[in-house]
């Protein structure tokens, strides 16, 4: 450091920028080493860990050992998650068509049945990632405790919802500078809005579910 707040604060954040530059190529290598079906979960759920690594230690944290340690213990889980998110989502979208085809009152279930279900699922899966990666828990209770976060901080995934919806009109405003940036951008948001819910759990007389 040199001295003079102005200069360090700049060189501070392009270290920031750098490290946040690097994890995103570390997603992209292991997306691709997973040959992309296999690798884009596990490598999804390491930048989390990365990411989650930033907020409980700062910037200074190691990422690539944290990354790598991460999408070997997790390569299995997060595929199984992720994909079984997937075939939910399509089964969702499958009812959406019968929807659009129906009429009267069928097509008035439909609508109340899938925002019923569309909003559970949005809310499990916001927390899902950030629950694999932050708790060591059997495997078939992931998803409950998922659920039940959504349920309990349902306005911090709201919360991570405008982030997203925020992510994607600055990347659509400057797809050039912003394109590389958007998994840890996305990683940022998803991972802050979950750790804040995941803190103010802790600090619950009766923190259990």
């Amino acid at each position: 450091m040199t001295g003079n707040k102005i200069v360090d604060r700049i060189y501070r954040a392009l270290e920031i920028f750098v490290k946040v530059s690097a994890l995103n190529g570390m997603w992209m290598v292991f997306t691709l080493m997973g040959a992309g079906v296999l690798g884009f979960f596990p490598a999804s759920a390491a930048l989390l860990s990365v990411v989650r690594k930033w907020i409980m230690e700062g910037f200074d944290a190691p990422a690539s050992r944290t990354f790598i340690a991460c999408y070997k213990k997790e390569f299995g889980k997060a595929n199984l998650f992720g994909y079984a998110a997937l075939i939910y989502a399509a089964v969702l979208y499958t009812n959406y068509q019968y929807m659009l085809m129906a009429d009267g009152v069928i097509q008035l279930l439909f609508v109340i049945g899938l925002i019923i279900l569309g909003t559970l699922f949005f809310l499990t899966v916001t927390f899902l990632f950030p629950v694999i990666v932050h708790f060591d828990l059997p495997v078939w209770r992931y998803v409950k405790v998922a659920f039940q976060f959504g349920l309990r901080y349902f306005y911090l995934a709201l919360f991570a919802g405008l982030g997203f919806m925020v992510i994607y009109h600055v990347v659509l405003f400057l797809p050039s500078v912003f394109m590389w940036f958007i998994p840890s951008l996305i990683g940022l948001t998803l991972m802050n809005a979950a750790y804040l819910a995941f803190h103010r759990f802790s600090i619950k007389p009766a923190n259990s579910f």
